[in-house]
């Protein structure tokens, strides 16, 4: 039973609070000020609120929002423009109605509004059972906000309400006159001026394969299953990849810049590590104690780039980037301690170029925090090979064999970076 009461003593609450709650119509993103100044624009013969009071109740409300200070706006009260204004307002303020269709067209009244500076206006509106509420500011010649409330008796609940229903919001430090004007020359968020250069520079993990995702296993099986025989044969050497791992870690240094946010370039250096295939069961390679290849690879990426900002505080760039680049071999081989001589096919191995070039061709997305910040997602596809390739012969079996004439990998990576912004 005393479970029941308190079940009913909830609702009762719930419902009480719901049937005083007010009803908000439209509701943008103006801004709160710290300390503000509340100008209460009132058309009616009596103002159903006491300033004093209701400043109390945005204090008791919004802790963020300090001292601030409330009046009657009784300069508006006796101007004929903003009377007919006001008026007008209240006759037309409903339900389904945006901010656009209540702007105040005359010049002299929008001219009123946007000379308040960083105070704020509340116009008030008796509607019988309930009041009328809009939110001035100086940014905008139409309601930031508008809905009702419902009327009371008691001046002190009232405003509590209104502050509830309309206040109760982040705050932000009340500007300088500088800072003002400043504010009012920037462009929308949305419209903002692109700046005529963007630079960033990062570092990147990624993982690349032979395989590229979406394709039949069969075009690579001869890469993949590829092994080295006698230090220098295998089915086919046209791919790297049958040579050496075809799928590693990889790890990227890169910085590049975008023009006008459309076009841009960017340069990088790409390390990874990679082990020779060799045929564990040919018992020449018991004289090995290790077999790896470190790739270097240095390029150029042309960019073409698309932006959004979705938030003030994040940029999103997505990018198509097609480009060119050389990669160079490291070979790090050793037999083991014990063997005091290597073998004659040891010393007739297969040998790399000393450089290949290829292209690249991908997308991605860079993501943006407060103009600096960010991280990027790309993948795509890059080749490497060489220009002129001669297939290995037997009269040329005491010559080390040259390898990679096309060789192709798919490749993904996530960077973090650092972005600078330029507007000349």
């Amino acid at each position: 039973m005393k479970s029941f009461r308190s079940l009913i003593g909830l609702l009762l609450f719930v419902f009480i609070t719901i049937a005083n709650a007010g009803n908000v119509y439209f509701n943008s993103k103006w801004t709160l000020w710290q300390n503000a100044d509340i100008l209460i624009w009132n058309i009616d013969k009596e103002l159903p609120i006491d300033p004093k009071e209701f400043c109390l109740s945005l204090r008791r409300t919004n802790m963020g929002i300090g001292e601030p200070k409330c009046r009657t706006l009784g300069e508006w009260e006796r101007d004929s423009i903003a009377v007919r204004y006001g008026s007008w307002l209240s006759a037309n303020i409903e339900p389904g109605l945006t901010s656009g269709h209540l702007k105040a067209r005359h010049p002299s009244m929008s001219a009123k509004i946007q000379s308040v500076e960083d105070k704020i206006v509340m116009f008030i509106s008796d509607k019988g059972s309930e009041l009328l509420i809009a939110i001035f500011d100086e940014t905008s010649s139409e309601p930031r906000s508008a809905g009702t409330v419902p009327k009371k008796a008691d001046k002190i609940a009232l405003g509590d309400d209104i502050a509830g229903t309309f206040f109760d919001r982040n705050t932000t430090r009340r500007l300088s006159k500088e800072e003002r004007a400043k504010k009012l020359t920037e462009p929308d968020d949305f419209y903002k001026e692109v700046p005529d250069f963007r630079a960033w520079a990062g570092i990147s993990a990624g993982y690349a394969q032979a395989q590229i995702p979406f394709t039949p296993d069969s075009w690579y099986n001869s890469h993949t299953r590829s092994r080295i025989h006698n230090y220098r044969t295998t089915k086919d050497s046209v791919s790297l990849w049958n040579f050496i791992d075809d799928s590693t870690p990889l790890f990227t240094l890169y910085a590049g810049g975008t023009w006008y946010g459309f076009i841009g370039g960017e340069i990088f250096y790409r390390y990874s590590k990679h082990a020779a295939k060799t045929d564990d069961r040919d018992t020449i390679y018991n004289e090995l104690d290790h077999w790896d290849f470190t790739q270097h690879e240095v390029g150029l990426n042309v960019m073409f780039s698309k932006s959004f900002d979705p938030f003030k505080w994040l940029d999103i760039h997505s990018f198509a980037f097609l480009g060119f680049q050389y990669s160079f071999y490291s070979e790090d081989i050793a037999v083991k301690n014990t063997v005091s001589k290597p073998s004659r096919s040891y010393e007739s191995r297969v040998k790399f170029e000393d450089a290949y070039k290829g292209a690249l061709l991908g997308f991605g997305g860079q993501f943006v925090f407060l103009d600096h910040y960010g991280f990027s997602v790309r993948t795509g596809i890059s080749s490497r090979g060489r220009d002129v390739y001669t297939a290995p012969s037997p009269e040329a079996a005491a010559e080390p064999t040259t390898v990679g004439a096309s060789t192709v990998d798919w490749f993904i990576s996530f960077g973090i970076e650092y972005h600078w912004n330029k507007i000349f």
